[in-house]
């Protein structure tokens, strides 16, 4: 059996579901640092923040705020 881990995007996903609104940027990245209990640098948030930009489920709204985008998550 193969188990996958989630990547920082599913994370986001999660997160932005359960609180069923839209985040603004630095504290959704922040949430999945802490989810996936990585250190608090600029090179991790860097990091996720690009990963977060490259997932198609991810939808920036607007004044640093991101959503995921509803016909994309199942």
């Amino acid at each position: 059996m193969i188990i996958s881990k989630k990547s920082e995007a599913d994370w986001a996903v999660e997160i932005l579901r359960e609180k069923k609104e839209a985040m603004f940027y630095r504290d959704l990245i922040l949430e999945i640092t802490k989810k996936m209990e990585r250190k608090v640098d600029d090179f991790t948030l860097t990091s996720i923040h690009t990963r977060l930009n490259l997932d198609n489920r991810l939808v920036y709204q607007g004044e640093g705020y991101w959503y995921y985008d509803n016909n994309k998550v199942r």
